[in-house]
């Protein structure tokens, strides 16, 4: 568990920082505020696509293999952004690195599911969940400080070492397989709600990482904003993971959601700047970190622990296509209302989507598999 807790780490902190450095370097040079979102949705897309291959990839890479694998395709094309900030060459780039973060991420998030002690699921993965989460406190702000103030090479070549390092301590971990069965129509029926519920958290963050940056004029607000939002996601996270194993899974999904779209709502009103910025940043870091650790929880809880690779698998799709989709929509109708009305519409979208899953949630809370 160390060993994996630093390899994420290493990893992650290239994911952090090209979150939102790769969109403000397309922005540099040139690219709409469409295709500004559209490199965080290849991003996503090249990462879920690589997710559905992994009934397959589970049957020919041990968990090993695809962290140390994800780790060199994450590494390796980061400095050739340098080249070219024209958008073809960015999203080719994108997608390899997309590639390398579905491995990345399916195969850490398993592994934790087979070393968590019976009954402390919640706490395991909320240690995982801060070991992701923590490079966002450096990684995600300072990459966009970094960017403006010393220049886009720097951090480029940064976070390309950072996951190199992550790709060569990968070798001191267990050779472990995952599994991946098939999931039957009431195992869909059980995680449906809880799953859209969080790609909805999901959408509202990848939206903000995406064009904060670019909507913000002043570099040190923006700079600060992510890293507020980022002490909030760890904070939320592992706070969820302290008192999850005694509520249940699914308790505090809810309160998640509604603090996304309230923190949402709150940036929508203070893109000049401010204190009012940092509380939405607050807001939104606290709910999206809360509702990451309830629902993997709830996930692997209703699937059953025989089928932990395909709860990571499925989760990790939702999240990684969350994002992408909030960082797509909300590009799409940036032109029409600008960024703060953007802002307001998703923030309502997340609220009416809570409403609607909470309606459909079957009554029935049991679990299948367990």
């Amino acid at each position: 568990m160390p060993v994996l807790l630093v390899v994420t780490f290493l990893a992650f902190c290239n994911y952090a920082a090209m979150l939102a450095v790769v969109p403000l370097w397309a922005a540099h040079g040139g690219a709409a505020s469409g295709a500004v979102g559209a490199t965080t949705g290849v991003m996503m897309a090249a990462t879920v696509a690589t997710q559905l291959a992994m009934p397959w990839l589970f049957r020919v890479l041990s968990l090993r293999a695809m962290l140390l694998l994800g780790a060199v395709l994450l590494g390796v094309p980061t400095p050739f952004y340098v080249l070219s900030s024209s958008i073809v060459p960015v999203m080719g780039l994108t997608v390899v690195r997309g590639v390398g973060f579905g491995l990345m991420v399916v195969a850490g998030a398993t592994l934790v599911t087979a070393v968590a002690r019976p009954g402390r699921l919640a706490a395991a993965a909320s240690l995982y969940g801060a070991a992701a989460a923590l490079p966002n406190l450096g990684a995600l702000a300072g990459g966009v400080w970094l960017a403006r103030t010393v220049g886009f090479t720097a951090v480029f070549w940064a976070a390309g070492a950072a996951a190199l390092a992550g790709a060569a301590l990968a070798l001191a971990l267990p050779g472990l397989r995952g599994s991946s069965d098939r999931v039957a129509m009431v195992d869909v029926r059980a995680i449906a709600a809880p799953l859209v519920v969080f790609v909805l958290s999901a959408a509202s963050f990848g939206a903000v990482t995406t064009f904060l940056p670019v909507a913000v004029p002043g570099t040190g607000d923006a700079a600060l904003a992510l890293l507020v939002a980022s002490v909030a996601l760890v904070v939320g996270r592992l706070g969820s993971g302290a008192v999850g194993d005694r509520l249940g899974p699914g308790r505090l999904l809810p309160a998640g959601v509604l603090l996304c779209a309230a923190g949402l709502a709150v940036l929508a009103g203070s893109l000049d700047g401010g204190a009012a910025l940092q509380v939405g940043a607050a807001l939104l870091g606290l709910g999206f970190g809360t509702a990451q650790n309830d629902s993997f929880v709830t996930v692997v809880r209703r699937l059953g622990p025989a089928r932990s690779g395909t709860a990571s698998t499925i989760w990790n799709i939702a999240y990684d296509g969350g994002l992408g989709l909030g960082a797509v929509a909300l590009g799409g109708v940036v032109a029409g209302l600008g960024y703060a009305g953007a802002f307001v519409a998703l923030a309502g979208a997340i609220a009416v989507g809570l409403v609607v899953a909470t309606l459909l949630t079957p009554r029935s809370r049991a679990t299948p598999g367990r």
